[in-house]
């Protein structure tokens, strides 16, 4: 004779509850100071009892890696290159779009009425050049952050053999300084002959502000030798040119050794959070095929909804072979899947999906179709 279950009241029911949340609690306060005390890499055991944890939670954890400062400082390094990257090519962009614009013969620059184009102009590279001044700064800030948390062997020589000694370098940061604290330059447009425009800064200008404000500056003899070598009029456009060649230089060296094995504890919590990322995907995507097929009479049509995942190039590939056949279905997931996130289980559950898929349409859906 089957027994039935004891009932409960809305306080008992209250006290179990607050009982479980006390015991996950522990659990992952155990597998916090497992992690904070751990070598790396993590033991397995230590990275799926992570890996199983709520995205919150595992968050929370993993900022007790050893790989974390690093890991914090690197991807704010990387923001600040990315920003100074767009500013340094707005700055460039700007300037040539001047110079289409001063050079073509439908100009009305120049022309009565051009004032309001011309002021608007000047305004822009101004506003670029004080973006990438300060973005320039900035970086500069991100780099000594992340290479003070974990010394990048050679990263001082590297630096001097990238930008060199010709004072460019400090010229840059100067401008930063000079623009957001001491004095709001303003380039004027050059023009010579038919083919050039840019905008320059005068040299007179720059001794001036720079000798009333020497000591504001950092670099200050650095800098004055590179104004003093520079021609009459400092040519913005190839000033940024050379920099951001010198920047890339430097800086695709700072990235490629940040990706050597010898920061293990980095390698190991990116790899950690890459598999975090993989497990939530998969088990967002199993829980959305298993209702689909468990609990629908008419499961989803995936055709429908392949517009919004692929490119049209790629799905017209994937229309050459025969309508949901495997190779149909693993090649729409090798274009959609990027991570690694589909196992045996969630691919078999795709066949099944687009198995019971309606019959082709007269006509099926295009990527410009996607909602």
């Amino acid at each position: 004779m089957a027994t039935s279950l004891p009932s409960l009241t809305r306080e008992q029911v209250a006290a179990l509850f607050k009982k479980q949340e006390e015991r996950e609690a522990q659990e992952r306060e155990r597998i916090r100071q497992a992690m904070a005390s751990s070598k790396v890499p993590v033991p397995e055991e230590l990275a799926q009892a992570v890996i199983k944890l709520n995205s919150q939670y595992a968050s929370a954890i993993l900022r007790h890696h050893a790989g974390y400062p690093l890991a914090e400082r690197r991807d704010s390094y990387l923001i600040s290159l990315a920003i100074m990257e767009q500013c340094l090519q707005d700055l460039l962009v700007a300037i040539d779009v001047f110079e289409s614009a001063v050079l073509s013969k439908e100009s009305g620059y120049f022309r009565p009425g051009g004032e309001d184009q011309s002021g608007r102009t000047e305004r822009r590279i101004q506003k670029e050049l004080f973006a990438t001044a300060n973005a320039a700064a900035s970086l500069v800030d991100h780099g000594r952050r992340l290479h003070k948390v974990q010394p990048i062997p050679g990263y001082d020589s590297k630096r001097v053999e990238c930008f060199g000694t010709d004072g460019l370098h400090e010229f840059v940061i100067g401008l930063r300084v000079i623009l957001h604290h001491l004095h709001a330059v303003e380039p004027g447009w050059l023009i010579e002959g038919s083919s050039n425009a840019t905008f320059v800064i005068g040299n007179d200008m720059l001794r001036r502000i720079v000798g009333s404000y020497s000591k504001g500056l950092t670099g200050l003899p650095a800098i004055q030798a590179y104004i003093e070598a520079s021609p009459e009029h400092v040519d913005l456009r190839k000033v940024f040119l050379d920099y951001r060649a010198r920047m890339a230089a430097f800086n695709g060296w700072v990235k490629r050794q940040l990706e050597a094995e010898t920061f293990i504890a980095l390698h190991d919590y990116d790899t950690l959070n890459k598999r975090k990322g993989i497990a939530d995907e998969r088990m967002f995507w199993k829980a959305m095929t298993g209702n689909w097929l468990l609990n629908w009479k008419v499961p989803p049509d995936p055709h429908v909804h392949l517009p919004k995942y692929l490119t049209q190039a790629q799905l017209d590939e994937v229309y050459k072979l025969p309508r949901n056949s495997k190779k149909q279905v693993d090649l729409v997931i090798s274009y959609m899947d990027k991570g690694g996130a589909v196992d045996d289980a969630l691919r078999a559950d795709a066949y099944e999906l687009f198995a019971r898929s309606p019959p082709a349409q007269p006509e099926r859906p295009r990527a410009s179709d996607a909602d």
